[in-house]
């Protein structure tokens, strides 16, 4: 052994020399300081046990007394006596080895303790609360030493050193109960309660046993990856347990099978919790898998830790943080040779972050497209219209490179999303995957062989048609050359310094805003303010809830348009029209009753999501294809009517 000045190390030597765990005090202190006088050349910390060694080995007693690795049993000078822990540790430990190669050695109990052990040494725990806790973690450098107990008081406690791998010990209480079951008397018995008990399942029970018995070195293994077999397992074990516990004088043996019973239930509830978890889990990630093929397509992490299963339970919670990360660190990352992951992620100019499938990339872009072209169209219309009004012109109205410019300025404003998307690095590599992937291919193109399509073609807006509907709305007059040329001589355009001052100074005397300011500062600093009406929280829950529903960069009405399209499939635009107007007004009705009873706290995404799924369950709605379209539909019609009561 190398030199070294650890106490605890050196007393369970000694012990171990002595085949005792009762030490001499004095013994033991003329030991240390042969031993430091031998060795601390070699070993510098030994130099305080060099003179007199007591004071140096009581301080290092104290600490591994309050750690239960020893003990003093006689404080008397002439009789001082230190208790050795680890000989104990270690000489279980060496029985429980010789347990695995014999199964007929019994486990260590209680009353095999020497003589005036001092039990605060021993800690005692139960079965089901040690081995519960150290299946799932356990430090193999523990030096305590357990004293378990069974339910069953009669039976004596099972020692068991810490450092022994948990595995072990249920892997020896399995090989100590199937030796049991091979005995023919107990086989053959067993095997029949087992067929008896399981009627119409008496061949799976009996491949059960017999896969029991015939494979003992496979039972922990099978134990840990088996789903079906849990009720088998316990079946058997209540037999076993009920049998012995008839005996009145329990033999060396029937306190063997008793304990091993014991440890090995607690050993499969463990097991059996874990796989219901782990089914749990997968079915949860699975369910968010899902939710993230769903309309909008594009979610941001907050969305993502609000999702819920079918039955409305948040899916975070069944799985862990720990999990969430693990799936969207593979979702993002694993992928086949030269091809994107499977879900791509994007960030916004405001910093918003998005997951999104990259099988619906395309989809979301058109759909985006559509809703953004009405928006943009009118807006650059109005513009056109006021610079025509005052007889200016500007190069995007005759230049098509230009009039791409504005209209990116445009998108980036209403569509912060698409804009985004349409230039994102995955883009063009996605666009080559689609070329290869028929599946893929068939939802559209935004790319002309490797060049994306300009914004005017993506958002189908022409220049020509901006400025056909600017002129449109001119006066008459304006259309006639010569007078239209005459009130442009005569007409004279204010300077920007001048229309910034006045505009300055209408904001400034408009009595209306300053009645607002007025109003706004009143209220922000009046204290004891009137209790606010049913109808104004309601309308603040709503735009609390409007939060939770519609992604970031994106409108509710935006939104309820882009729904309206998936489930609203009508070619006429009159029937187009009427079926939208019958949904709207079957929402508005229910919503009348709902608002009798609804309070502002009631008013939560939750809840208005029950009310939707309630409301889409109904005959009439059912008829309707693009079922989830249409849930979400309603659940932010139900909204947009609260919000704007």
């Amino acid at each position: 052994m190398a030199a070294t000045a650890s106490i605890q190390v050196l007393l369970k030597f000694f012990a171990t020399k002595q085949n005792s765990p009762f030490v001499i005090y004095k013994d033991f202190s003329d030991y240390i300081k042969r031993y430091a006088q031998h060795n601390v050349e070699e070993q510098a910390d030994l130099i305080p046990y060099l003179g007199n060694p007591d004071p140096a080995i009581e301080k290092e007693l104290i600490t591994m007394c309050e750690s239960g690795q020893a003990a003093i049993i006689d404080t008397n000078p002439a009789k001082k006596m230190i208790f050795c822990t680890g000989f104990l540790t270690n000489k279980y430990t060496e029985r429980y080895k010789e347990i695995q190669g014999n199964a007929s050695i019994p486990f260590p109990n209680i009353n095999d303790l020497p003589k005036q052990t001092p039990m605060e040494v021993i800690q005692k725990q139960t079965v089901e609360d040690i081995i519960s806790k150290l299946l799932i973690s356990q430090d193999k450098e523990d030096k305590t030493l357990y004293a378990l107990s069974t339910p069953n008081n009669s039976i004596p406690a099972i020692l068991f050193p810490a450092n022994i791998p948990v595995n072990v010990l249920a892997s020896l209480a399995l090989d100590k109960i199937i030796r049991m079951l091979k005995k023919d008397e107990y086989h053959d018995y067993y095997l029949k309660k087992l067929r008896i008990s399981n009627p119409g399942k008496e061949m799976t029970a009996q491949n059960f046993f017999k896969g029991f018995i015939s494979s003992p070195q496979m039972a922990l293994k099978n134990l840990e990856s088996s789903g079906d077999s849990f009720y088998f397992w316990n079946q058997l074990f209540y037999f076993i347990k009920q049998d012995c516990e008839k005996v009145k004088d329990f033999t060396q043996e029937d306190i063997n099978v008793l304990q091993s019973v014991s440890i090995s239930e607690i050993v499969i509830t463990h097991y059996k919790n874990k796989a219901q978890q782990n089914l749990q889990r997968e079915t949860a990630l699975k369910t968010l898998q899902l939710c993230l093929t769903k309309p909008p397509f594009y979610f941001t992490m907050d969305t993502i830790l609000k999702f819920t299963d079918t039955k409305g339970v948040p899916l975070y919670g069944q799985f862990s943080d720990k999990d969430l990360k693990g799936f969207l660190q593979k979702e993002t990352t694993e992928s086949a040779s030269n091809e994107l992951p499977r879900l791509l992620v994007f960030k916004t100019e405001n910093d918003a972050r998005y997951f999104i499938y990259k099988n619906n990339v395309i989809p979301l872009i058109l759909r985006l497209a559509s809703d953004a072209h009405n928006p943009i169209s009118e807006e650059l219309t109005k513009d056109w219209h006021a610079k025509l009004l005052n007889f200016e012109k500007s190069p995007d109205m005759t230049d098509e490179a230009m009039f791409n410019q504005t209209l990116e300025v445009y998108l980036k404003e209403h569509s912060p999303v698409l804009y985004t998307l349409l230039n994102a690095n995955f883009l063009l590599i996605l666009n080559q995957e689609m070329q290869e992937d028929s599946e893929i291919g068939a939802q559209g193109s935004i790319f002309e062989g490797s060049e994306r399509l300009p914004y005017s073609v993506i958002l189908n807006i022409s220049k020509t048609d901006i400025l056909s509907s600017a002129k449109i709305l001119l006066p008459i007059w304006y259309t006639i050359p010569v007078i239209s040329w005459l009130i442009a001589l005569f007409t004279k355009k204010p300077s920007k310094k001048k229309a910034k001052n006045q505009s300055k100074t209408k904001k400034v005397l408009d009595p209306e805003s300053v009645n607002d300011e007025i109003d706004a500062a009143t209220q922000k600093n009046k204290s004891g303010s009137k209790p606010v009406s049913k109808k104004d929280a309601l309308i603040k829950a709503a735009k609390e809830v409007e939060r939770d529903f519609v992604p970031n960069g994106s409108t509710l009405e935006s939104e309820l348009t882009s729904y309206k399209k998936v489930w609203n499939k009508m070619i006429s635009k009159q029937a187009n029209s009427d079926l939208t107007e019958d949904v709207n007004a079957l929402i508005r009705d229910y919503m009348r009753k709902v608002l009798r009873t609804i309070t502002s706290q009631s008013f939560t995404a939750e809840r208005i999501s029950d009310l939707a799924q309630t409301l889409v369950d109904t005959p009439n709605m059912k008829k309707i294809s693009e079922h989830d379209a249409l849930y979400n539909y309603v659940r932010l019609y139900m909204v947009y009517i609260v919000k704007n009561m």
